[in-house]
C-alpha cells in the first residue's frame, strides 16, 4: 500500500516515475498480461538494446538500460490500451525522457587536461622534425647547382667583398646584396599553393565542413628538386628555397619557422568557436577574412575596399579553396570576400618560414622574409603582424647549415614574458625541463661560436629591459612579477616594498594596486602539511596566513583547526623545526593512535629503529614475536577520501638481521613452492601432448592400412 500511495503522489505532482517501481508495483504485479510482457522483454533485452541505441544514435549521454525499459512502457502501454485498468504513464514517461535526453555538462578534467598537453608535445616534435628534413633539403648540393645561376655576378660579389674594405662598408653592402636578392626573388618565385596555417580544436561535424586546400605535394627529395626547376609552389617552399639560394651563394643563413601546435589550453584562443563566433554578422566577415588571409598589396597600402568589389572572381583558385582550418561558414558567399591578387593565393600577413642570414661584419643575424611582407632586417614587425592575424608566436625556431636547432623566439617579440611564454610547454609543471631536453637532443655536439655569444648577450638584454605589465591578464602568471589577487592559496609576499603600480577602475574609481617580484613569494603551509615534510610549528608562533579549511583529512592535527572557526592557519617554514620522533625503548616501537607510524621522510625514523620497506615483511616480525609497526609513507585518494599507503615496518635495529633472515627464508620457500607447482604444470602439458601424439600415431596407423586394403580391394576387383 505504500508504494501504490507513492506512485498515486508522483502521479499527481508530475514527478517522473522509477522504471523499477513501476515494473515492480502491485497493481502491475497483479495484471497477468503484463507480466508475461515484462518477462519477454527482458528474454529479448539484447534485442531491444541494439535498437534503443540506434534510436538514439545522436545522444552521447543516453543510458541504454532506461531507454530499454522505456521502449518496454511503450509497447505495454501500447497493447494495454483497451483493458479494464488504464494506467496514466504517458506523461511521467515522456517527461523521464526528456530528462535523460538533456546533454549533461561535464567539466574539463585532469585527463583532458594531461591528453592536450600529450598532443602538444607530440605536434610540437612533429613540426620540427618536419622542418629539420626541409632543412636538409636547402643543404643538399643538388639544389645549389640549380639556383645559385638566379643572382648575377655583381649581387654575388657583394656577398663576397674585398677584405681591405671598411666593416661599415662590409655591413652596407651586405644588405644591399639581401634587399637586391629579395627583389629578384620576388619576381622568380610563383605562389600557386597553400602553406601551412594555424590549427584549431574543432568537433568532427566541423570538420566535414572544412574547405578543400591546395598545399605543396612534396614528400622527398624528389619533389623539392621539381620544385627547384620550376620555381612555384607555395610560400613555404619559396622561403625554404631562398634558404638554399643563400646557401649556395656561401652566404651562413638559417631556416627560421614559426611552429604553430595545437595548443594545450582550453580557451577561446585555440577553439575554432572564438575565430568563428562573427561569422554570421556580415560586415565582420570581411574584417575576419582580411586579418588571417591577405597578400602582398596590403604592404603597398592599396585601397582594398574597392578591390572587393572590382574583382571578385579568381581564375586559377576557385573560391571553396581558400584556406582556414575548418573556418568558414557555409551560409556566406566567400566571392564577397575574396578580393585581387597577383599571385592569386589569399594567405595570413605573417610568414611561417623565413630566413636569417649572417652578416659577417657585425655577427648578428638579420631577418630576411622573402615570401610576404618582404621585410629585411626588421624583426620587431612580426609581433604586430602576427597579432592582427590571431597566430600565436610561441616558438620560433632556426635550424643551420649542419642541422642544430636554436629557440630565436625572444628576438621576435617585446613581450614574451607577459604574453609569449604562458603560451608555451616551458611555463607547465616539469615543462621546462621536457623543452631543454628537446633542444639539447637537436644540439648534440655542437660547438659555440662568436656569434652565438652575441646572440645570447641580445635575448639576455631584451630580457632585462622588458617592461612591466599594464593590465591584469598579462600579470597573471607572469615569470617575473605578481599582484596580491593572483596569490595561491599557500602563498605570501615576505616584502611589502611594491616594485610598481597598476591603476584599475572600480566603481568608477581608479585605484592603484602594487605590484611585487614574484622572487619574494613564500610558500606558507598548515601543520598537518609541514608534519608531512618533516617539521613541526615552533612554540608560541602565530600563522602568517588564514585561510577557510578543506575537508579534515584523517593526518590533519586538531590544534591547526582551532583558530577561528572553519578555517586554518598557514605557517612559513622559518616558524617551524626538525621533528624528533620518540625513540625505541626496550625493543618496543613508539605508535601513534592508529597502531602504525608515519614516515614522510627519512628524519621520521624515531632513533634506535630502522625501516625495513619490503612487503610481507610483517610475517616474518610476526613468527619471531618482534614488536614492529607499519609504516605511513603516503596518502592516496579514492573515492574522494585519504587512504594510507602503507610500505614496511619498522623495528628496532638489534632484531633486524634475524627479521632479514627469517624473511629471506620465507621467500625462498615461497619461491620454491611456485617453482614447483609450474613443474606440476609443466609436466601436466607435457604429458597431455604425449597423449595427443599417440592418439595421432594410433590414428595415422590406422588410416594407413585402411588406405592399404582399399588399395588391395580395388586391384582385385580389377583382376
Amino acid at each position: 500500500m505504500k508504494r501504490k500511495k507513492t506512485m498515486e503522489l508522483k502521479k499527481s505532482f508530475g514527478e517522473p516515475l522509477d522504471p523499477f517501481e513501476y515494473l515492480f508495483s502491485e497493481d502491475l504485479i497483479q495484471n497477468e498480461f503484463l507480466q508475461k510482457k515484462i518477462k519477454d522483454s527482458l528474454s529479448e533485452k539484447s534485442e531491444n538494446e541494439e535498437n534503443s541505441l540506434t534510436d538514439n544514435s545522436n545522444s552521447e549521454e543516453s543510458e541504454p538500460e532506461w531507454e530499454d525499459f522505456d521502449l518496454y512502457f511503450q509497447n505495454m502501454l501500447t497493447e494495454t490500451k483497451n483493458s479494464e485498468k488504464k494506467y496514466d504513464f504517458e506523461t511521467t514517461i515522456e517527461r523521464k525522457i526528456e530528462i535523460n535526453n538533456k546533454r549533461k555538462r561535464h567539466g574539463i578534467t585532469k585527463n583532458d587536461r594531461k591528453l592536450r598537453l600529450e598532443i602538444h608535445k607530440l605536434h610540437l616534435l612533429c613540426l620540427i622534425s618536419h622542418s629539420s628534413l626541409r632543412n636538409s633539403f636547402c643543404r643538399d648540393k643538388r639544389i645549389h647547382v640549380r639556383l645559385k645561376s638566379i643572382l648575377p655576378n655583381e649581387i654575388q660579389q657583394l656577398f663576397n667583398p674585398d677584405k681591405r674594405i671598411s666593416q661599415y662598408r662590409k655591413s652596407k653592402m651586405f644588405m644591399s646584396a639581401l634587399k637586391a636578392t629579395v627583389s629578384i626573388w620576388k619576381r622568380k618565385f610563383k605562389k600557386n599553393k597553400y602553406g601551412m596555417s594555424k590549427p584549431f580544436w574543432t568537433n568532427s561535424q566541423l570538420n566535414n565542413e572544412c574547405v578543400e586546400k591546395q598545399y605543396d605535394n612534396i614528400f622527398c627529395f624528389k619533389d623539392f628538386l621539381k620544385a627547384a626547376e620550376q620555381l612555384q609552389g607555395s610560400r613555404d617552399l619559396g622561403a625554404q628555397l631562398f634558404v638554399a639560394l643563400l646557401d649556395s651563394n656561401n652566404v651562413n643563413v638559417r631556416l627560421t619557422v614559426l611552429l604553430q601546435p595545437l595548443s594545450y589550453k582550453f580557451d577561446k584562443s585555440s577553439s575554432l568557436y572564438s575565430s568563428t563566433s562573427n561569422i554570421s554578422n556580415k560586415n565582420n566577415d570581411t574584417t575576419e577574412f582580411r586579418d588571417n588571409y591577405i597578400n602582398e598589396n596590403t604592404f603597398k597600402n592599396l585601397d582594398t575596399t574597392n578591390n572587393f568589389k572590382k574583382k571578385a572572381k579568381i581564375e586559377q583558385i576557385k573560391t571553396s579553396e581558400c584556406p582556414k582550418f575548418g573556418l568558414l561558414s557555409t551560409n556566406n558567399s566567400f566571392s564577397d570576400l575574396l578580393y585581387d591578387n597577383r599571385n592569386d593565393i589569399k594567405e595570413s600577413l605573417h610568414p611561417i618560414y623565413w630566413a636569417e642570414a649572417l652578416n659577417p661584419s657585425t655577427q648578428k643575424w638579420i631577418f630576411v622574409d622573402p615570401m610576404v611582407s618582404y621585410l629585411v632586417g626588421k624583426p620587431s614587425k612580426m609581433e604586430s603582424l602576427i597579432s592582427k592575424s590571431k597566430n600565436s608566436l610561441s616558438y620560433i625556431m632556426s635550424f643551420d647549415k649542419n642541422g642544430y636547432v636554436k629557440d630565436v623566439t625572444r628576438r621576435y617579440t617585446k613581450h614574451f614574458n607577459s604574453k609569449i611564454k604562458k603560451q608555451r610547454i616551458d611555463s607547465v609543471d616539469e615543462g621546462e625541463k621536457w623543452w631543454k631536453n628537446v633542444l639539447n637532443f637537436y644540439r648534440l655536439n655542437y660547438i659555440s661560436q662568436p656569434f652565438d655569444i652575441i646572440e645570447d648577450e641580445e635575448f639576455l638584454e631584451r630580457q632585462a629591459y622588458e617592461k612591466i605589465p599594464k593590465n591584469i591578464k598579462d600579470l597573471k602568471d607572469h615569470p617575473l612579477f605578481i599582484i596580491e589577487r593572483h596569490l595561491k592559496r599557500e602563498q605570501i609576499i615576505s616584502s611589502k616594498k611594491p616594485c610598481s603600480y597598476i591603476t584599475i577602475k572600480v566603481n568608477e574609481n581608479q585605484i592603484k594596486e602594487p605590484i611585487f617580484y614574484r622572487k619574494d613569494i613564500v610558500t606558507v603551509l598548515s601543520a598537518g602539511k609541514w608534519y608531512q615534510r618533516g617539521r613541526k610549528i615552533k612554540f608560541g608562533e602565530q600563522p602568517m596566513k588564514i585561510v577557510p579549511k578543506y575537508k579534515e583529512f584523517a593526518f590533519q592535527n586538531e590544534s591547526e583547526t582551532n583558530i577561528r572557526h572553519n578555517t586554518i592557519g598557514l605557517y612559513s617554514e622559518l616558524q617551524t623545526e626538525l621533528y624528533i620522533p620518540p625513540p625505541v625503548v626496550n625493543g618496543k616501537v613508539p605508535k601513534n593512535s592508529y597502531g602504525n607510524l608515519d614516515i614522510f621522510v627519512s628524519s621520521m625514523i624515531p632513533k634506535g629503529a630502522i625501516h625495513l620497506p619490503f612487503p610481507g615483511i610483517s610475517q616474518a616480525a610476526k613468527i619471531l614475536g618482534v614488536d614492529y609497526a607499519d609504516t605511513v609513507v603516503g596518502f592516496k585518494f579514492e573515492k574522494k577520501r585519504p587512504l594510507p599507503i602503507i610500505r614496511g615496518i619498522v623495528i628496532a635495529q638489534e632484531f633486524e638481521e634475524a627479521v632479514c633472515l627469517t624473511f629471506k627464508i620465507m621467500e625462498e620457500e615461497k619461491s620454491e613452492k611456485i617453482s614447483q607447482k609450474m613443474k606440476e604444470i609443466i609436466l601436466i602439458r607435457w604429458k597431455r601432448f604425449y597423449k595427443k601424439l599417440c592418439i595421432y600415431e594410433r590414428q595415422s596407423i590406422f588410416f594407413q592400412k585402411r588406405q592399404l586394403l582399399m588399395i588391395t580391394i580395388g586391384l582385385k576387383s580389377m583382376m
